[in-house]
């Protein structure tokens, strides 16, 4: 059923007790009706990048169907559609709100041909109670944190390299080349100082990580941040990737220039899967795709100027990366599926009581396994003698044997198509 228009009466009556209780002033907030159609502007103190993206999901939540008149660096043009998308009858009439920082023009405004809707007033008043709720010096990790980043602080992640099992080699290239230029990157750019003519950093600002899914890179660059006392920001790629045309690499771009902001101490951004946010250019991409590549190529390169800060990327398709953006990378680390010694040293963390021949014997078995693969088969162990010892009813705790690893590892062989 189509809502019928409010009296213009009753609009003023709830915008003005929206001002009154949000104790805005007259010219911070304007709404008149001329010539047939309502308008509200709202003058704002400041723009800031996160604030395009958030009324775009304000405005979602009040109607479906919008259409994205204009949308560049500044500046934001939404348009409602009609329910039915095949329909054009009155299009025109839908409301229009648009958002602007360009020049010294920061500013909300809203505009209707007629009279607002009670669901359109509610919206409006969302809207309005946003911009004045945004805290205007937010911390940049909660800015990231508002843009669906994942963060990770390193006092509350107590992952270290001694929890990493295994990949002796890797851990030590991590050691050498990230962890101890982040913890004395005085030392570091003293050295260079002496040794150059021009001074140039010698301390990573951008590193690939690459290898099979389950080797553990998004752990490890956990436990990077904890070592470092960095904080990890993590952005998972299905809050990046969006069906309007150059949404994706606005909020990338976003994420940089939050990120640019945080305190001298700086912080870790990790890209995980970063080969399907900028394939290769060998490839047939699409326009948004191509603009993805570009705009992770300018960011990366921008926050290589600034000290402490670290890109991490991930991809288990390195083959597929564009290669100007492999350029970027002065450190690739590789993490293979584990080696025999390897998963010993994880079945120390997880199977701890075997012998050191039934581990190693089971190890053998498990040869061409991730090590979140190996991890799942000891908890599958473990679980099912739980379940013995509960259904039998047993009074005495007993631990998984030998036999019921290797028959979890025949089991996970069985009814999955990636072991």
């Amino acid at each position: 059923m189509q809502e019928e228009p409010l009296a213009f009466g009753e609009i003023y009556r709830l915008l003005e007790q929206q001002r009154q209780n949000l104790r805005l002033k007259e010219n911070q907030l304007e709404f008149r009706h001329e010539k047939d159609e309502f308008s509200l502007l709202m003058h704002l103190d400041e723009v800031f990048p996160e604030d395009f993206l958030e009324l775009i999901s304000i405005a979602k939540r009040f109607k479906e169907n919008w259409r994205i008149h204009t949308y560049e660096k500044g500046y934001l043009s939404l348009q409602a559609l009609n329910n039915n998308l095949f329909s054009t009858e009155g299009l025109f009439e839908q409301i229009k709100i648009r958002l602007s920082a360009l020049g010294t023009e920061k500013q909300l405004e809203i505009r209707k041909r007629g009279n607002p809707t009670q669901s359109e007033i509610s919206l409006i008043n969302a809207l309005v109670r946003a911009f004045v709720a945004r805290k205007k010096n937010e911390n940049p990790l909660e800015q990231l944190r508002s843009a669906g980043c994942q963060i990770f602080l390193p006092q509350e992640t107590h992952l270290t390299l001694e929890d990493f099992a295994g990949y002796e080699e890797v851990k030590n290239q991590i050691m050498e080349t990230i962890i101890l230029p982040l913890l004395h990157p005085e030392v570091y750019d003293s050295i260079t100082h002496k040794t150059r003519r021009h001074f140039e950093t010698n301390r990573p600002r951008a590193v690939l990580f690459s290898g099979p899914p389950g080797v553990g890179k998004t752990t490890m660059a956990k436990i990077i941040g904890h070592e470092a006392s960095y904080p990890l920001v993590y952005v998972p790629l299905e809050n990046i990737l969006s069906a309007y045309y150059g949404e994706s690499s606005k909020r990338l771009a976003m994420i940089f220039d939050i990120a640019a902001q945080a305190p001298e101490k700086g912080l870790i951004i990790f890209l995980d899967e970063i080969d399907s946010l900028a394939p290769s250019r060998n490839e047939k991409l699409f326009e948004a795709t191509r603009r993805m590549l570009s705009v992770l190529l300018r960011k990366i390169e921008g926050l290589e100027s600034k000290t402490n800060y670290l890109t991490i990327g991930a991809t288990n398709r390195p083959q597929d990366l564009d290669p100007a953006l492999m350029s970027r990378f002065d450190t690739i680390l590789e993490f293979p599926l584990p080696a025999e010694d390897d998963i010993i040293a994880m079945l120390a963390l997880y199977a701890r009581h075997l012998t050191q021949s039934e581990k190693a014997h089971l190890a053998k078995k498990m040869l061409g396994l991730s090590p979140r693969a190996i991890k799942d088969i000891c908890k599958k162990a473990e679980r099912k003698k739980a379940r013995e010892i509960i259904l039998e009813q047993k009074q005495e705790i007993v631990l998984p044997q030998l036999q019921d690893y290797l028959q979890a590892l025949n089991s996970a062989r069985a009814n999955s198509s990636s072991f």
